[in-house]
């Protein structure tokens, strides 16, 4: 046991056996009660399986950059894993049980008056900014486009996107208020992540001993 300690590898197999075990219980304890609210059909095996398999390769990833011992494929399985999760949220078929579907939403502030009488309008208010908070972290810690414009652009287009894709699949609307939500979102997580990315980046320039040298540019 101590030699496996010692080794990178080593710990990266006690990791990943420590993510199973948190993420079966994270899995059975909360996202199994949550995730039928969201997705149809989560009694069928496979969705469980893919949920419970997204939910410990997130915990193992996250936990492997806390302790410096992920790589950059890892890296990208993280931000892979997370828009996987953003395009069946936010693609899912079911979403015409909701209400109208395929029409154009053109107020940026419609969601002001939808939670005024309706608190189930707030949550999904909430929800819409919190699901886009991660994307600035992951970008720049994968060092996916080189800089912040670049990835503003890039997540616009991508916002644009699935807005169009609903209205146009009539799976939702087509809603210019989660626009300005997403961006909400999205430059609330380029707030926090800078003082993250900035440790990460020092951290990775010292590991590579070169103290001078920019390794990566986040923002």
């Amino acid at each position: 046991m101590r030699e496996l300690l010692k080794s990178k590898k080593g710990l990266k197999i006690l990791l990943l056996l420590f993510s199973v075990l948190i993420g079966f219980v994270l899995y059975l304890t909360i996202f199994m009660n949550i995730l039928p609210m969201f997705f149809s059909n989560m009694e069928n095996i496979e969705k469980n399986i893919l949920a419970i398999l997204i939910i410990i390769f997130t915990i193992y990833i996250l936990i492997a950059i806390t302790f410096n011992l992920d790589t950059k494929i890892e890296r990208y399985v993280i931000l892979f894993l997370y828009l996987i999760v953003l395009l069946l949220g936010l693609l899912r078929p079911d979403q015409s049980n909701f209400g109208e579907t395929g029409i154009y939403a053109w107020n940026p502030f419609g969601f002001i008056f939808d939670i005024q009488n309706d608190d189930l309008s707030l949550i999904i208010m909430f929800i819409n900014i919190l699901i886009f908070v991660p994307m600035y972290f992951l970008l720049a810690y994968a060092n996916i486009f080189k800089n912040f414009l670049t990835r503003l652009i890039i997540f616009e287009i991508f916002i644009f996107l699935i807005e169009y894709l609903q209205a146009l699949l009539k799976i939702g609307i087509f809603d210019l208020s989660d626009v300005f939500l997403y961006n909400i979102g999205f430059f609330i997580g380029y707030i926090i992540s800078l003082p993250f990315l900035k440790v990460l980046k020092n951290r990775l320039n010292k590991n590579r001993g070169d103290n001078k040298c920019i390794i990566l540019k986040y923002y």
